[in-house]
């Protein structure tokens, strides 16, 4: 489909407000999307500042894993006015179904309920339990199992969270369990030597691994975590559009696809940190998640 064509689609289905918002506050109503692509071919795209995700860099400018990702999508279709608003996390899908963002990407979890609310693209990460040990990993700690088979290895974990839930559901026992309030008081044990290593879902890990603050500790690669029916538990990420922006979905899917298999999605993925590890199973599909 040539590029006119493609703006033909913008155009006709993007039908919903788009309202310019800053990361305090609100400003006017803008255009219709339809307007603005017709006018700029702009799109509107809500982001919560949280990295590797998307976030505002030191040029003032948002960056992270699905801002790179959308302009690498729409930029053949000749989209490449994109205004990234930051916003709350719990405020993104209120914004999308108000028409204040033609999109939201920033690590939205695809789930079934959410699918009741909005409509998402194919998954673009596979996002699991990692585990940050001291530098050069002297436990050889490759996943739970490991632990399990060495009574010795003591596992740090957030209370309440998927992440330690999924260990101990693993089979590690709460003897060799020793849980904490917060990300950084698991990892300021870890560095402390009170325990091990740390159970942490993969962007938290890398999150914090980029903290200049933060040294003495690496991610143990690979990693095993909980395996549920053939597959290591996961969530699954995607860009979220309002119901009745079928087209849009549609066409970022298509433009998705060809970034998967020319590469550069994983040329993403390792700029933020990711491995193969976060890559999405080809058998893994937005509908079968949704659908759980």
């Amino acid at each position: 489909m040539n590029r006119t064509n493609m703006a033909g689609i913008f155009h006709n289905l993007l039908l919903s407000g788009v309202m310019t918002l800053a990361s305090i506050g609100s400003a006017p109503a803008a255009a219709t999307s339809a307007d603005a692509l017709d006018n700029k071919e702009k799109l509107t795209i809500g982001i919560h500042n949280r990295s590797p995700w998307g976030f505002r860099g030191a040029d003032g400018e948002a960056t992270g894993f699905h801002p790179d990702l959308v302009r690498a999508a729409f930029a053949p279709l000749g989209i490449d006015n994109i205004e990234f608003v930051i916003a709350d996390f719990g405020a993104l899908i209120p914004g999308l179904i108000a028409n204040r963002f033609d999109m939201i990407a920033s690590g939205i979890a695809i789930t079934p309920a959410r699918c009741k609310a909005v409509i998402f693209s194919e998954p673009d990460l596979a996002v699991g339990d990692s585990l940050i040990v001291k530098q050069g990993n002297p436990y050889n700690i490759h996943s739970y199992a490991d632990i399990v088979a060495n009574k010795k290895i003591r596992l740090g974990g957030g209370r309440g969270t998927l992440n330690t839930k999924n260990a101990v559901n693993s089979g590690v026992p709460d003897a060799q369990m020793v849980l904490f309030q917060d990300t950084e008081s698991v990892i300021s044990a870890v560095i402390a030597g009170r325990v091990d290593a740390a159970t942490l879902s993969a962007p938290s890990v890398i999150a914090a691994l980029q903290d200049r603050n933060i040294k003495g500790v690496e991610r143990a690669t690979p990693f095993t975590g909980l395996i549920r029916d053939g597959h290591p538990a996961a969530m699954y990420t995607a860009i979220a559009f309002r119901p009745k922006d079928t087209a849009l979905r549609d066409a970022y899917n298509k433009q998705l696809a060809v970034l998967k298999n020319d590469g550069t999605v994983k040329k993403i993925m390792g700029k933020y940190g990711f491995t193969d590890e976060e890559e999405v199973s080809g058998d893994i599909t937005t509908e079968k998640i949704c659908a759980e």
